[in-house]
C-alpha cells in the first residue's frame, strides 16, 4: 500500500471558503482554487482538527510544529502546477492501525499496519475522458485531503481491502469522512512488487482506485501479471498504472527516472503550530463518540469480524440488526438472517424488513426455536408467513398456540405417529424394503410421511434417528 487519500468532511475547502459538495461542473470554484495570481491561502481550522483526530485514532506522534510544502508537477487538473501538501514535517507520524483480515474461506486474523505519516494536502480537479476529448471539472480542486501513508506491509489483496473497509467505517463513525468511495471521497494508491529468494522485486504503482472491488481485482491482476513476466524471464518495469473498466491494470507512464517534484516550503503559509486546546478538544470529541458499530457488534454481542463489518456497511441492515439486538437477539440471528434473506428474495420482498412488528416476531421465533419449542421446518414456515404478509397478523406466540404448532416432545406421542405411518397398509412395500437394509428412496419417503403426519412438529433429524434405530439401518 502506498497511500489512502481521505477527503475530509468539512463545509469548505482546505485553503478557501468555497463550499464542498455536489454541483454541476465548475460551479464550486474560487479564484484561489484556480490559482489566480495574488490570492493567498487561508488554512481551514476544521481540517486541522479532523487531521489531529485521525492522528489520535491511529496512535500517531503529533509534532508541535508541522509545515506545508509545494509539490510541483503538471497535470491539466492541477491549475497552479503544484500541490500544497506536507512532505518533511507532516501533521502526524509513526502511527499504527489494527484491523481484522477475513474471508469466507479463512479464519479471521488480526493484523497491524505501521502508519508512516498523515499529511494534510489539497485535492486536484477531476479529468473526464469522453471519446477523444478530456474534460476537467474543478469542483474538487482545493478540497481537503489527508493522505494515510503506510509501510509496505500488506501480503495480499485481501489484507488491503480489509484495511480500507475498516478504515472507512472508523472515519465515517467519527465524522471525519463521508466515506462514499464512488464519489472519490476515499481513493487508494497501491504499490505492488513480487519478491523471489529474499530479493525485492520492482514495484509498480496502481493509482486512484475508488472501490473495494477495484482494489481487490486490480491488485490481484497486477500480482498475476508480474508473476507471468518473471516466470518467463522478463523484467518488470517501474511504472505507474491505472485500473480500467474491468479492473485490469493498464500502463499510464513509466518511472525509470524518479520524478523530481522540486519540493519547496510553501511561502504563503506559516508553520502550523498545534495548540494544546486543539488537542484537548479532539480528545474530548473522541471520548464522547461511541465506538464504530462493527466494533460494538463484535465486542459486545459476539458477532464475527466478517459479519459485523458486512452489516455495518449497509445502513438498512444495520438498523434491522440493532433493532433485533434491542429485542434480545444474539449472534445466532445471523443463521436465520440468511434464511430470511433467501425467503424474501424468492418472494421478491424487500430485504431486510424494517417493520418493528416483524422484527419483534422474528426475534421471538428465534427464541422459541433455540428453546426447543419449534422445529426447523415449522420455523421456516412461520418466517414465510410473517415476511411475505402485507398486513400485520397475530403475534407469533398466539398464532402458534391457535394452530398448535409447538414441537412435540412427548416420546409416546412421537412413537405413536411413527407407528401409524409404518402400519399404514399403503406403506407396507416401502417398510419391507427398509427391513432388508438401507434404501435411500424408501427411507426418505417414510421420513417425510412421518414429518407430514406430525404437521412438521417433529424434527427431521429425530425421525431419522428413530428409523435407523428401529430398522437397525446403516447408511
Amino acid at each position: 500500500m502506498n497511500g489512502v487519500h481521505i477527503q475530509l468532511n468539512t463545509r469548505t475547502k482546505l485553503f478557501s471558503r468555497t463550499l464542498n459538495g455536489e454541483s454541476s461542473p465548475n460551479r464550486l470554484v474560487s479564484p484561489l482554487d484556480m490559482a489566480t495570481p495574488g490570492i493567498l491561502p487561508s488554512l481551514n481550522r476544521k481540517c486541522v482538527l479532523h487531521a489531529l483526530k485521525m492522528g489520535m485514532l491511529f496512535n500517531c506522534e503529533i509534532p508541535k510544529i508541522s509545515r506545508f510544502d509545494r509539490k510541483h508537477y503538471f497535470y491539466a487538473d492541477m491549475p497552479a502546477g503544484y500541490q500544497i501538501t506536507q512532505n518533511e514535517k507532516p501533521i502526524a507520524k509513526n502511527g499504527r492501525f489494527g484491523f481484522y483480515v477475513f474471508d469466507e474461506k479463512i479464519e479471521p486474523y488480526w493484523k497491524e499496519v505501521d502508519i508512516i505519516q498523515l499529511q494534510l494536502e489539497q485535492d486536484s480537479g477531476k479529468t473526464i475522458h469522453i471519446d477523444n476529448k478530456s474534460l476537467i471539472d474543478y469542483n474538487r480542486a482545493g478540497c481537503a485531503l489527508v493522505e494515510v501513508v503506510t509501510t509496505p506491509c500488506f501480503s495480499t489483496a485481501l489484507e488491503a481491502i480489509c484495511f480500507v473497509q475498516q478504515l472507512r467505517l472508523i472515519l465515517m463513525n467519527y465524522g471525519i469522512c463521508d466515506g462514499e468511495m464512488h464519489k472519490g471521497q476515499i481513493r487508494v494508491d497501491a504499490n505492488v512488487s513480487l519478491s523471489f529468494d529474499d530479493i525485492t522485486g520492482t514495484r509498480t504503482e496502481i493509482k486512484n482506485m475508488n472501490s473495494i472491488r477495484s482494489i481487490h481485482t486490480a491488485i490481484n491482476y497486477e500480482i498475476a501479471r508480474q508473476f507471468e513476466i518473471l516466470s518467463n524471464g522478463g523484467i518488470v518495469i517501474n511504472e505507474t498504472r491505472a485500473a480500467d473498466n474491468e479492473e485490469r491494470t493498464v500502463s499510464m507512464r513509466d518511472k525509470e527516472v524518479e520524478t523530481d517534484y522540486r519540493f519547496m516550503v510553501e511561502p504563503n503559509l506559516p508553520n502550523l503550530v498545534i495548540k494544546d486546546e486543539w488537542l484537548d478538544s479532539v480528545r474530548q470529541s473522541l471520548n464522547s463518540t461511541s465506538k464504530p458499530k462493527f466494533e460494538i457488534l463484535r465486542e459486545k454481542y459476539g458477532f464475527d469480524a466478517r459479519s459485523s463489518i458486512h452489516i455495518s456497511e449497509d445502513s438498512q441492515l444495520l438498523r434491522f440488526v440493532e433493532k433485533c439486538v434491542e429485542f434480545g437477539a444474539t449472534r445466532t440471528i445471523l443463521i436465520w438472517m440468511r434464511e430470511l434473506k433467501t425467503i424474501m428474495q424468492r418472494s421478491k420482498s424487500v430485504y431486510p424488513p424494517q417493520s418493528q412488528f416483524f422484527i419483534r416476531q422474528f426475534v421471538d421465533l428465534i427464541g422459541f426455536f433455540e428453546a426447543g419449542r419449534l422445529t426447523r421446518l415449522r420455523m421456516l414456515d412461520l418466517l414465510r408467513i410473517y415476511s411475505t404478509s402485507e398486513q400485520e397478523i397475530r403475534n407469533v406466540e398466539q398464532l402458534i398456540d391457535d394452530n398448535n404448532y409447538w414441537k412435540i416432545t412427548d416420546e409416546t406421542e412421537i412413537m405413536q405417529i411413527v407407528e401409524n405411518v409404518l402400519e399404514n397398509p399403503k406403506n407396507l412395500k416401502i417398510v419391507e424394503k427398509l427391513r432388508t437394509g438401507f434404501h435411500a428412496k424408501s427411507f426418505n419417503k417414510i421420513r417425510n410421511l412421518i414429518v407430514d403426519l406430525s404437521e412438521k412438529r417433529i424434527e427431521v433429524e429425530e425421525v431419522e434417528n428413530i428409523l435407523r434405530t428401529k430398522f437397525n439401518l446403516v447408511q
